[in-house]
């Protein structure tokens, strides 16, 4: 990008701000990186989507793991790989949509293809957990 844009998208980056702490230089810093941000992902929606399926995601794995710990269920391996694989790459179709909105999404594309595999590992890893642990807590009533 020129200095020039740099320099305009800076300035109404300044100017949206309901408080000016350009004099503590936080604004002049931020506004650049906001600027590349921008332009590495127009669809920022997608990204604020990635990152909240990365923390659901995160927060399914602790849960589950939580539950095999306090049950002493042990898992198969295909479950632990659906859904370790799953919670990796569901959200990298959100980032990948936010780097590039215009990428087909029918399932016969080859990011369409991608992302059926990913929530069908979702789905199955999830599932078995889910059946591991209810009769992990069956057994242990």
């Amino acid at each position: 990008m020129c200095h020039a844009r740099l320099r305009e998208r800076t300035g109404r980056c300044q100017k949206s701000l309901f408080v000016d702490h350009s004099r503590a230089g936080v604004v002049p810093g931020w506004c650049p990186v906001v600027s590349v941000h921008e332009e590495a992902f127009p669809s920022y929606q997608h990204l604020l989507k990635a990152h909240i399926d990365y923390l659901m995601m995160t927060g399914l794995l602790m849960v589950f793991f939580l539950l095999f710990n306090h049950f002493h269920a042990s898992p198969s391996r295909a479950v632990v790989f659906g859904m370790c694989a799953g919670s990796f790459m569901n959200p990298i179709g959100f980032i990948a949509l936010a780097m590039k909105p215009t990428l087909r999404q029918q399932p016969n594309s080859p990011f369409g293809a991608i992302m059926a595999t990913s929530f069908t590992l979702t789905t199955i890893g999830y599932t078995g957990a889910a059946w591991s642990v209810g009769l992990a807590a069956l057994r242990a009533f």
